[in-house]
């Protein structure tokens, strides 16, 4: 589908150069001052995810030389290999597949919450579905873009740590997205009613590598601030990064029978599914190498 311009979000772009850095957004105001949004310090409230908090994984030291020197080699033209070579050699950096993806916790969070908020508006309308989220029913008469600043709100992180801001830039990524898909420039929310299974898989999909694309960003400052990949190259990759990832697996996951339209993601079975479709996708980038 084609539109006449894109939402781009109210969050910040990926910043992997400092001079590019947009200031952080303020949080929109609640349309209901009554109503608590998801994420909002409650000091009497019970946290509703009492699971330790995973640590970042680091990037291994031993591996990180020679993953940075295939993306030198490959930004360059240099006779660094492929792509899939270098980004097969970062996964093995992050302690592999299996250690990518548990330390993706914000990542997966988001994308639990992304598609709950999908299934919900499949099975009740947007109306219920942004209340489900905690956000007044006056937010279907705001500007698309303001309603889809408070989803974003809502649904990811503030950004508070690296983890946090990857999963919001995710987020706020696969919002983008589904502006274009479905117009939503040129009528409102309630267009999101039309969604099906196959388009709901593949934007949570989207949600997943984008949250992938924005860890590399920040895991790349390393071969930016030590010199092996000069400001024209860290460019071109940043460009040429998200498509590869997206097209390396995006096949293999639609191929999930799973309806993600009727999945209970609010349970076990959502979460189940969400670390799976991690895991798988970083399983993937790893067997390029």
């Amino acid at each position: 589908m084609g539109t006449s311009k894109s939402y781009g979000g109210p969050g910040n772009r990926s910043p992997l150069l400092p001079p590019w850095a947009d200031g952080e957004t303020s949080p929109l105001p609640n349309p209901n001052p009554d109503t608590e949004q998801p994420g909002q310090d409650n000091p009497g409230e019970t946290p509703t995810d009492p699971s330790p908090e995973h640590p970042e994984i680091p990037l291994q030291s031993s591996n990180w030389a020679t993953t940075s020197r295939h993306f030198g080699g490959y930004a360059s033209g240099g006779g660094g290999g492929s792509l899939g070579k270098a980004l097969g050699s970062y996964t093995q950096s992050k302690g592999g597949s299996r250690q990518a993806s548990k330390s993706a916790r914000a990542g997966r969070k988001s994308t639990v919450k992304f598609g709950g908020f999908l299934s919900n508006i499949a099975a009740n309308g947007v109306r219920v579905a942004t209340e489900g989220l905690g956000l007044a029913s006056t937010i279907l008469g705001m500007p698309v873009e303001l309603a889809l600043g408070a989803i974003l709100d809502a649904i990811a992180p503030d950004g508070a740590t690296p983890d946090d801001s990857a999963a919001r830039r995710a987020i706020n990524a696969t919002l983008d997205e589904m502006y274009n898909r479905f117009e939503l420039g040129e009528g409102n929310l309630s267009k999101l009613e039309a969604i099906d299974s196959n388009t709901a898989k593949e934007l949570i999909i989207f949600s997943v590598t984008s949250y992938i694309f924005e860890k590399f960003l920040q895991d790349l400052q390393y071969c930016f601030e030590e010199g092996n990949i000069a400001e024209d190259d860290v460019i071109r990759l940043e460009r040429e990064v998200h498509p590869y990832i997206e097209a390396t697996v995006k096949v293999e996951l639609l191929e999930n029978q799973v309806d993600v339209l009727t999945l209970n993601w609010s349970g076990a079975e959502g979460q189940r599914f969400c670390d799976e479709i991690y895991s798988q996708a970083y399983a993937l980038l790893e067997d390029k190498k």
